[in-house]
Protein backbone atom coordinates (compact mmCIF):
# COMPACT_ATOMS: atom_id res chain seq x y z
CA UNK A 1 0.00 0.00 0.00
CA UNK A 2 2.67 2.44 0.88
CA UNK A 3 4.36 1.59 -2.42
CA UNK A 4 1.18 2.21 -4.45
CA UNK A 5 0.62 5.65 -2.54
CA UNK A 6 4.11 6.81 -3.23
CA UNK A 7 3.74 6.36 -6.85
CA UNK A 8 0.69 8.12 -7.35
CA UNK A 9 2.40 10.89 -5.28
CA UNK A 10 4.95 10.91 -7.88
CA UNK A 11 2.65 10.30 -10.71
CA UNK A 12 1.03 13.54 -9.49
CA UNK A 13 3.62 15.71 -9.59
CA UNK A 14 4.94 14.81 -12.48
CA UNK A 15 1.47 15.43 -14.20
CA UNK A 16 1.26 18.76 -12.20
CA UNK A 17 4.60 19.62 -12.92
CA UNK A 18 3.69 18.56 -17.25
CA UNK A 19 0.15 20.55 -16.76
CA UNK A 20 1.88 23.70 -15.69
CA UNK A 21 4.48 23.73 -17.92
CA UNK A 22 1.85 22.87 -20.58
CA UNK A 23 0.14 26.13 -19.70
CA UNK A 24 3.13 28.05 -19.16
CA UNK A 25 4.30 27.69 -22.61
CA UNK A 26 2.89 31.16 -23.82
CA UNK A 27 4.50 33.06 -21.52
CA UNK A 28 7.09 35.24 -22.27
CA UNK A 29 10.87 34.45 -21.68
CA UNK A 30 10.90 36.73 -18.32
CA UNK A 31 8.15 34.46 -16.29
CA UNK A 32 9.80 31.46 -17.32
CA UNK A 33 13.16 32.29 -15.79
CA UNK A 34 11.05 33.97 -12.55
CA UNK A 35 9.15 30.88 -12.17
CA UNK A 36 12.25 28.61 -12.79
CA UNK A 37 14.20 31.01 -10.10
CA UNK A 38 11.99 28.99 -7.42
CA UNK A 39 13.70 25.82 -7.98
CA UNK A 40 11.61 21.95 -7.59
CA UNK A 41 9.49 23.21 -4.51
CA UNK A 42 8.00 26.02 -5.82
CA UNK A 43 7.48 24.25 -9.72
CA UNK A 44 5.40 21.55 -8.00
CA UNK A 45 4.13 24.09 -5.79
CA UNK A 46 2.37 25.91 -8.60
CA UNK A 47 1.88 23.04 -10.25
CA UNK A 48 -0.20 21.08 -7.69
CA UNK A 49 -2.87 23.69 -7.41
CA UNK A 50 -3.07 23.70 -11.37
CA UNK A 51 -3.27 20.42 -11.72
CA UNK A 52 -7.36 19.32 -10.80
CA UNK A 53 -5.73 16.72 -8.70
CA UNK A 54 -5.31 16.80 -5.15
CA UNK A 55 -1.70 16.41 -4.55
CA UNK A 56 0.36 16.12 -1.03
CA UNK A 57 3.69 17.03 -0.99
CA UNK A 58 5.38 14.43 0.80
CA UNK A 59 8.76 12.72 -0.02
CA UNK A 60 9.76 9.11 1.20
CA UNK A 61 13.12 8.61 2.58
CA UNK A 62 14.27 6.76 -0.48
CA UNK A 63 13.73 9.82 -2.92
CA UNK A 64 16.61 11.49 -4.35
CA UNK A 65 18.00 15.14 -3.48
CA UNK A 66 16.93 17.44 -5.84
CA UNK A 67 18.31 19.83 -8.09
CA UNK A 68 17.18 23.22 -8.52
CA UNK A 69 15.47 23.82 -12.18
CA UNK A 70 17.12 25.91 -14.86
CA UNK A 71 15.70 27.59 -17.15
CA UNK A 72 17.85 27.62 -20.52
CA UNK A 73 17.39 27.42 -24.27
CA UNK A 74 21.04 25.65 -24.58
CA UNK A 75 21.13 22.20 -25.23
CA UNK A 76 21.27 20.28 -22.11
CA UNK A 77 25.13 19.42 -22.76
CA UNK A 78 25.51 23.02 -22.30
CA UNK A 79 23.76 23.46 -19.20
CA UNK A 80 26.14 22.70 -16.47
CA UNK A 81 28.28 25.50 -17.96
CA UNK A 82 25.04 27.75 -17.80
CA UNK A 83 24.25 26.78 -14.17
CA UNK A 84 27.18 27.83 -12.60
CA UNK A 85 27.92 30.77 -14.26
CA UNK A 86 28.24 33.73 -11.81
CA UNK A 87 25.43 35.78 -10.75
CA UNK A 88 26.86 39.04 -11.99
CA UNK A 89 27.52 37.83 -15.11
CA UNK A 90 23.83 39.55 -16.30
CA UNK A 91 23.57 42.74 -14.47
CA UNK A 92 20.40 43.61 -16.50
CA UNK A 93 17.81 42.94 -19.41
CA UNK A 94 16.80 46.82 -20.12
CA UNK A 95 19.17 49.25 -20.29
CA UNK A 96 17.20 51.64 -16.86
CA UNK A 97 18.54 48.43 -15.01
CA UNK A 98 21.99 49.78 -15.38
CA UNK A 99 21.04 53.07 -13.72
CA UNK A 100 19.84 51.04 -11.12
CA UNK A 101 22.69 49.05 -10.49
CA UNK A 102 25.17 51.75 -10.87
CA UNK A 103 23.28 54.32 -7.89
CA UNK A 104 23.23 50.87 -5.62
CA UNK A 105 27.00 50.23 -6.69
CA UNK A 106 28.05 53.85 -5.64
CA UNK A 107 25.99 54.16 -2.32
CA UNK A 108 26.54 50.87 -0.63
CA UNK A 109 30.31 51.40 -1.72
CA UNK A 110 30.16 47.56 -3.88
CA UNK A 111 33.70 48.03 -5.45
CA UNK A 112 32.92 44.68 -7.76
CA UNK A 113 29.92 45.31 -8.85
CA UNK A 114 30.66 48.77 -10.00
CA UNK A 115 33.62 47.62 -11.76
CA UNK A 116 31.31 44.58 -13.46
CA UNK A 117 29.69 47.04 -15.43
CA UNK A 118 32.42 48.48 -17.80
CA UNK A 119 32.58 46.89 -20.96
CA UNK A 120 35.07 44.32 -20.96
CA UNK A 121 37.56 43.85 -24.28
CA UNK A 122 35.98 40.60 -25.21
CA UNK A 123 32.66 42.28 -26.05
CA UNK A 124 34.19 45.18 -27.30
CA UNK A 125 36.16 43.81 -29.39
CA UNK A 126 33.38 42.07 -30.85
CA UNK A 127 30.86 44.83 -31.08
CA UNK A 128 33.00 47.23 -33.05
CA UNK A 129 35.56 44.39 -34.55
CA UNK A 130 38.72 45.80 -32.67
CA UNK A 131 41.49 43.64 -32.44
CA UNK A 132 41.78 42.38 -28.38
CA UNK A 133 45.07 44.00 -27.92
CA UNK A 134 43.35 47.44 -28.20
CA UNK A 135 39.97 46.70 -26.79
CA UNK A 136 42.17 45.80 -23.82
CA UNK A 137 43.41 49.03 -23.94
CA UNK A 138 40.40 50.62 -24.45
CA UNK A 139 37.88 49.14 -22.01
CA UNK A 140 41.08 49.18 -19.13
CA UNK A 141 40.89 52.90 -20.01
CA UNK A 142 37.27 53.27 -19.28
CA UNK A 143 37.89 52.41 -15.98
CA UNK A 144 40.47 54.09 -15.48
CA UNK A 145 39.59 57.45 -16.14
CA UNK A 146 36.07 56.79 -14.01
CA UNK A 147 38.50 55.90 -10.75
CA UNK A 148 37.96 59.19 -9.57
CA UNK A 149 34.59 58.99 -9.12
CA UNK A 150 34.62 55.93 -7.52
CA UNK A 151 37.18 57.95 -4.84
CA UNK A 152 35.24 60.83 -4.20
CA UNK A 153 32.36 58.05 -2.83
CA UNK A 154 34.96 56.25 -1.07
CA UNK A 155 36.20 57.15 3.02
CA UNK A 156 38.75 59.47 3.08
CA UNK A 157 39.94 57.94 6.21
CA UNK A 158 39.26 54.90 8.46
CA UNK A 159 37.50 57.55 10.62
CA UNK A 160 35.29 58.40 7.98
CA UNK A 161 34.26 54.30 6.86
CA UNK A 162 31.91 53.95 9.96
CA UNK A 163 29.89 57.02 9.67
CA UNK A 164 29.27 57.37 5.59
CA UNK A 165 25.72 57.66 5.03
CA UNK A 166 24.90 58.44 1.84
CA UNK A 167 22.88 55.74 1.05
CA UNK A 168 20.61 57.68 3.59
CA UNK A 169 20.97 60.71 2.50
CA UNK A 170 20.09 60.29 -0.87
CA UNK A 171 17.70 58.76 -3.25
CA UNK A 172 17.56 57.76 -7.14
CA UNK A 173 15.33 59.95 -8.67
CA UNK A 174 16.16 58.65 -12.60
CA UNK A 175 17.60 57.48 -14.76
CA UNK A 176 17.90 59.46 -17.96
CA UNK A 177 18.08 57.44 -21.26
CA UNK A 178 19.78 59.11 -24.03
CA UNK A 179 17.87 58.40 -27.70
CA UNK A 180 18.97 55.20 -29.11
CA UNK A 181 20.97 54.04 -31.43
CA UNK A 182 22.06 51.80 -33.85
CA UNK A 183 25.48 49.88 -34.32
CA UNK A 184 26.72 52.69 -36.37
CA UNK A 185 25.70 55.61 -33.90
CA UNK A 186 22.87 56.87 -35.68
CA UNK A 187 19.44 57.10 -34.27
CA UNK A 188 17.36 53.97 -34.63
CA UNK A 189 14.34 53.70 -36.51
CA UNK A 190 12.29 51.18 -34.41
CA UNK A 191 10.57 49.48 -37.44
CA UNK A 192 13.81 48.45 -38.67
CA UNK A 193 16.80 48.74 -35.92
CA UNK A 194 17.68 47.11 -32.49
CA UNK A 195 18.96 49.94 -30.09
CA UNK A 196 22.31 48.92 -29.14
CA UNK A 197 23.90 52.22 -27.93
CA UNK A 198 22.54 55.01 -25.35
CA UNK A 199 24.19 58.22 -25.92
CA UNK A 200 24.05 61.32 -23.24
CA UNK A 201 22.58 59.38 -20.62
CA UNK A 202 22.26 60.63 -16.70
CA UNK A 203 21.98 59.32 -13.32
CA UNK A 204 20.00 61.74 -11.16
CA UNK A 205 20.34 61.60 -7.65
CA UNK A 206 18.60 63.78 -4.96
CA UNK A 207 19.53 64.88 -1.64
CA UNK A 208 16.42 63.89 1.06
CA UNK A 209 14.56 66.48 2.73
CA UNK A 210 15.87 69.09 -0.13
CA UNK A 211 14.88 69.73 -3.96
CA UNK A 212 18.49 69.76 -4.50
CA UNK A 213 19.61 66.55 -7.34
CA UNK A 214 22.71 65.87 -8.37
CA UNK A 215 24.24 64.45 -11.80
CA UNK A 216 26.25 61.57 -12.60
CA UNK A 217 27.09 61.97 -16.49
CA UNK A 218 26.98 58.52 -18.35
CA UNK A 219 28.13 59.43 -21.71
CA UNK A 220 27.37 55.99 -23.28
CA UNK A 221 26.06 52.19 -22.74
CA UNK A 222 26.12 50.02 -25.30
CA UNK A 223 24.25 46.30 -25.30
CA UNK A 224 26.40 43.45 -24.49
CA UNK A 225 25.75 39.27 -24.60
CA UNK A 226 25.68 39.92 -20.71
CA UNK A 227 23.84 42.84 -20.84
CA UNK A 228 24.01 47.02 -20.77
CA UNK A 229 27.51 48.15 -20.40
CA UNK A 230 29.48 51.32 -19.59
CA UNK A 231 31.09 52.09 -22.66
CA UNK A 232 32.65 55.61 -21.69
CA UNK A 233 34.20 57.05 -18.73
CA UNK A 234 31.75 58.27 -16.60
CA UNK A 235 31.81 62.46 -14.32
CA UNK A 236 29.64 63.63 -11.76
CA UNK A 237 28.95 67.14 -11.98
CA UNK A 238 30.40 70.34 -9.96
CA UNK A 239 27.92 70.06 -6.93
CA UNK A 240 28.29 66.58 -6.24
CA UNK A 241 31.77 66.96 -6.74
CA UNK A 242 32.20 69.28 -4.08
CA UNK A 243 29.12 67.79 -1.65
CA UNK A 244 31.65 64.80 -1.90
CA UNK A 245 34.76 66.46 -1.57
CA UNK A 246 33.88 68.32 1.68
CA UNK A 247 32.56 65.43 3.50
CA UNK A 248 29.07 66.61 3.52
CA UNK A 249 27.08 63.55 2.92
CA UNK A 250 28.87 62.05 6.11
CA UNK A 251 27.45 62.24 9.54
CA UNK A 252 27.84 65.53 11.78
CA UNK A 253 29.51 63.42 14.45
CA UNK A 254 32.44 63.98 12.81
CA UNK A 255 32.39 67.40 13.58
CA UNK A 256 31.93 67.03 17.41
CA UNK A 257 34.70 67.97 19.82
CA UNK A 258 36.16 63.97 20.56
CA UNK A 259 36.39 63.83 16.44
CA UNK A 260 37.39 67.05 14.66
CA UNK A 261 40.82 68.39 15.14
CA UNK A 262 39.70 71.48 16.83
CA UNK A 263 37.37 71.62 19.51
CA UNK A 264 34.01 73.60 18.28
CA UNK A 265 31.60 74.34 21.33
CA UNK A 266 29.84 77.83 22.50
CA UNK A 267 32.26 79.09 25.03
CA UNK A 268 35.14 78.08 23.55
CA UNK A 269 37.69 81.21 22.59
CA UNK A 270 41.53 81.71 22.05
CA UNK A 271 43.05 85.00 22.86
CA UNK A 272 46.29 86.43 21.32
CA UNK A 273 48.58 89.10 22.15
CA UNK A 274 49.25 91.04 18.64
CA UNK A 275 52.38 92.59 17.55
CA UNK A 276 53.48 94.75 14.99
CA UNK A 277 56.54 96.10 13.58
CA UNK A 278 60.01 95.66 11.24
CA UNK A 279 61.69 93.10 13.29
CA UNK A 280 64.89 90.41 11.91
CA UNK A 281 63.53 87.94 13.74
CA UNK A 282 60.61 87.29 11.90
CA UNK A 283 62.63 86.92 8.86
CA UNK A 284 64.94 84.66 10.72
CA UNK A 285 62.02 81.97 11.14
CA UNK A 286 60.52 82.11 7.67
CA UNK A 287 64.26 80.94 6.96
CA UNK A 288 65.43 79.11 9.83
CA UNK A 289 68.18 81.14 11.14
CA UNK A 290 67.99 81.12 14.74
CA UNK A 291 66.47 78.07 14.74
CA UNK A 292 67.64 77.18 18.32
CA UNK A 293 66.02 79.76 19.89
CA UNK A 294 62.59 79.56 20.53
CA UNK A 295 60.03 82.82 20.15
CA UNK A 296 59.73 83.36 24.04
CA UNK A 297 63.72 83.02 23.85
CA UNK A 298 64.18 85.74 21.37
CA UNK A 299 61.31 88.45 22.72
CA UNK A 300 61.71 88.18 26.41
CA UNK A 301 63.75 91.37 26.54
CA UNK A 302 61.05 93.28 24.43
CA UNK A 303 57.71 94.66 26.47
CA UNK A 304 54.82 92.96 26.19
CA UNK A 305 52.27 94.08 23.85
CA UNK A 306 49.27 96.22 24.78
CA UNK A 307 46.81 94.80 21.96
CA UNK A 308 44.83 91.61 22.46
CA UNK A 309 42.61 89.83 19.97
CA UNK A 310 39.80 87.25 21.40
CA UNK A 311 38.04 84.77 19.27
CA UNK A 312 34.56 83.60 21.20
CA UNK A 313 32.42 80.67 19.74
CA UNK A 314 29.15 82.45 20.16
CA UNK A 315 26.59 80.59 18.23
CA UNK A 316 27.05 76.86 16.38
CA UNK A 317 23.89 76.13 14.16
CA UNK A 318 23.61 72.61 13.61
CA UNK A 319 23.12 70.99 9.96
CA UNK A 320 23.22 67.99 8.56
CA UNK A 321 26.28 67.39 6.95
CA UNK A 322 27.66 71.05 8.22
CA UNK A 323 27.98 73.61 11.00
CA UNK A 324 27.68 77.61 10.85
CA UNK A 325 30.16 78.62 13.41
CA UNK A 326 29.88 82.12 14.80
CA UNK A 327 32.26 83.88 16.16
CA UNK A 328 32.71 87.37 18.36
CA UNK A 329 36.07 89.01 17.94
CA UNK A 330 36.54 91.47 20.52
CA UNK A 331 40.52 94.08 20.09
CA UNK A 332 41.60 95.36 22.94
CA UNK A 333 44.12 98.32 22.42
CA UNK A 334 45.06 100.49 25.60
CA UNK A 335 45.27 103.62 23.13
CA UNK A 336 41.58 103.21 22.37
CA UNK A 337 38.76 103.73 25.02
CA UNK A 338 36.49 101.16 24.00
CA UNK A 339 37.47 97.55 22.74
CA UNK A 340 35.96 96.81 19.21
CA UNK A 341 33.68 93.72 18.63
CA UNK A 342 33.07 91.89 15.15
CA UNK A 343 30.99 88.85 14.44
CA UNK A 344 32.48 86.44 11.67
CA UNK A 345 31.54 82.77 10.82
CA UNK A 346 32.63 79.71 9.67
CA UNK A 347 31.00 76.98 7.53
CA UNK A 348 32.48 73.64 9.21
CA UNK A 349 32.18 70.71 6.83
CA UNK A 350 33.97 66.84 8.40
CA UNK A 351 36.89 67.68 6.06
CA UNK A 352 36.99 71.65 5.14
CA UNK A 353 36.62 74.99 6.81
CA UNK A 354 35.21 77.94 5.14
CA UNK A 355 34.91 81.90 6.04
CA UNK A 356 31.01 82.23 5.88
CA UNK A 357 30.22 85.81 4.91
CA UNK A 358 26.81 87.21 5.36
CA UNK A 359 25.00 85.56 2.72
CA UNK A 360 26.04 82.36 3.69
CA UNK A 361 24.85 82.86 7.23
CA UNK A 362 21.52 83.77 5.19
CA UNK A 363 21.18 81.34 3.74
CA UNK A 364 22.14 78.37 6.18
CA UNK A 365 19.21 75.89 5.17
CA UNK A 366 19.47 75.87 1.70
CA UNK A 367 22.05 73.85 0.48
CA UNK A 368 22.02 74.38 -3.01
CA UNK A 369 22.96 77.88 -2.58
CA UNK A 370 25.81 76.71 0.19
CA UNK A 371 27.43 74.16 -2.53
CA UNK A 372 27.40 77.38 -5.04
CA UNK A 373 29.30 79.22 -2.87
CA UNK A 374 31.77 76.67 -2.02
CA UNK A 375 32.75 76.51 -5.17
CA UNK A 376 33.72 80.46 -5.63
CA UNK A 377 35.59 79.86 -2.21
CA UNK A 378 39.17 78.95 -0.95
CA UNK A 379 39.22 76.73 2.12
CA UNK A 380 40.95 77.77 5.45
CA UNK A 381 41.87 74.19 6.74
CA UNK A 382 41.42 70.87 4.95
CA UNK A 383 41.59 68.38 7.13
CA UNK A 384 43.00 65.87 8.07
CA UNK A 385 46.30 68.35 7.37
CA UNK A 386 48.92 66.67 5.55
CA UNK A 387 52.67 68.01 5.05
CA UNK A 388 52.77 68.96 1.34
CA UNK A 389 49.16 69.54 0.69
CA UNK A 390 47.98 72.47 -0.96
CA UNK A 391 44.88 73.17 -1.97
CA UNK A 392 43.16 76.58 -3.88
CA UNK A 393 39.22 77.46 -4.83
CA UNK A 394 36.87 74.98 -3.38
CA UNK A 395 39.60 72.68 -2.34
CA UNK A 396 41.08 71.99 -5.51
CA UNK A 397 44.84 70.04 -4.98
CA UNK A 398 45.13 70.31 -9.07
CA UNK A 399 44.72 73.93 -9.43
CA UNK A 400 48.02 75.67 -11.34
CA UNK A 401 48.59 77.99 -8.26
CA UNK A 402 47.63 76.82 -5.06
CA UNK A 403 46.50 79.49 -2.41
CA UNK A 404 47.39 77.37 0.68
CA UNK A 405 50.26 75.22 1.21
CA UNK A 406 50.81 73.08 4.73
CA UNK A 407 54.40 72.42 5.51
CA UNK A 408 56.28 70.98 8.91
CA UNK A 409 57.83 74.14 11.46
CA UNK A 410 60.89 73.67 11.50
CA UNK A 411 60.79 74.64 15.52
CA UNK A 412 59.43 71.90 17.60
CA UNK A 413 58.37 72.94 19.79
CA UNK A 414 56.07 75.94 19.32
CA UNK A 415 56.80 77.93 22.44
CA UNK A 416 54.09 80.59 23.07
CA UNK A 417 52.83 82.66 26.17
CA UNK A 418 49.96 79.83 26.07
CA UNK A 419 52.19 77.22 26.36
CA UNK A 420 54.72 74.74 24.14
CA UNK A 421 53.08 72.63 21.20
CA UNK A 422 54.72 69.70 19.78
CA UNK A 423 53.80 68.35 15.99
CA UNK A 424 52.32 71.79 14.76
CA UNK A 425 51.78 72.38 10.84
CA UNK A 426 51.91 74.99 8.87
CA UNK A 427 49.68 76.64 6.64
CA UNK A 428 51.40 79.35 4.28
CA UNK A 429 49.43 81.23 1.82
CA UNK A 430 48.78 84.54 0.42
CA UNK A 431 45.82 86.63 2.15
CA UNK A 432 44.80 90.43 1.40
CA UNK A 433 46.89 91.23 3.97
CA UNK A 434 50.72 89.67 2.51
CA UNK A 435 51.74 86.56 3.44
CA UNK A 436 50.41 84.18 5.93
CA UNK A 437 51.74 81.76 7.97
CA UNK A 438 49.43 79.96 10.58
CA UNK A 439 50.48 77.29 13.09
CA UNK A 440 47.89 74.93 14.08
CA UNK A 441 48.31 72.74 16.40
CA UNK A 442 45.16 69.56 16.00
CA UNK A 443 43.27 69.42 19.81
CA UNK A 444 43.73 73.14 20.15
CA UNK A 445 43.90 75.33 16.88
CA UNK A 446 45.94 78.42 15.58
CA UNK A 447 48.36 78.46 18.39
CA UNK A 448 50.77 81.43 16.41
CA UNK A 449 49.96 83.31 13.08
CA UNK A 450 52.05 85.38 11.30
CA UNK A 451 51.33 88.00 8.47
CA UNK A 452 54.33 89.83 6.53
CA UNK A 453 52.98 92.65 4.33
CA UNK A 454 54.71 96.16 2.99
CA UNK A 455 53.53 97.83 6.28
CA UNK A 456 55.72 95.33 8.31
CA UNK A 457 55.19 91.96 9.92
CA UNK A 458 52.14 91.67 12.16
CA UNK A 459 52.97 88.86 14.81
CA UNK A 460 49.68 86.85 17.15
CA UNK A 461 51.09 84.45 19.83
CA UNK A 462 48.28 82.26 22.10
CA UNK A 463 48.62 83.43 25.62
CA UNK A 464 45.35 81.96 26.61
CA UNK A 465 42.59 79.84 25.31
CA UNK A 466 39.27 77.86 26.92
CA UNK A 467 38.35 74.48 25.59
CA UNK A 468 35.07 72.83 26.34
CA UNK A 469 34.76 69.23 24.88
Amino acid sequence: MDSRRATERRSCSSNGVAAFMARSNGEKLGSMRRIAALGVWGALSIACALSTMSCERKMSGDDPPMRPLVYTELPPEERAEEEVAPAAAVINIAPEDLGYTLFHAIVDGDRAAYESMFIRAEALSQLIHMPIKEAEKTAAGYMAKSESLWTLFAAKSTAEEPVSVLSSRVRLAEFRLGKGRNLAGKIADPETDEVLQHWGNELRIELLQSDKKFVIRVPKIVKTPQGWRIAQPIDVDSSLRVFLETGMHLKSDLLRSEHYPMPIEVGNFWKYRVEKGERSTFNDHETGKNAAKSPTDQESALPLSTVTVTDMITDVMHRDGYWIVVFEKTTVDSSQPDPETETFAWLVTPRMVFICKRDCRNQADNIGYLLGYIMRQTPIFIFPLDVGQKWDVAGSRTARYSRYEVRKYHQDPVVVPGGAYTGVFEIFGSVEEGRESRYFMPGTGIVMRIVRSGAGIKREELIQHRLIL
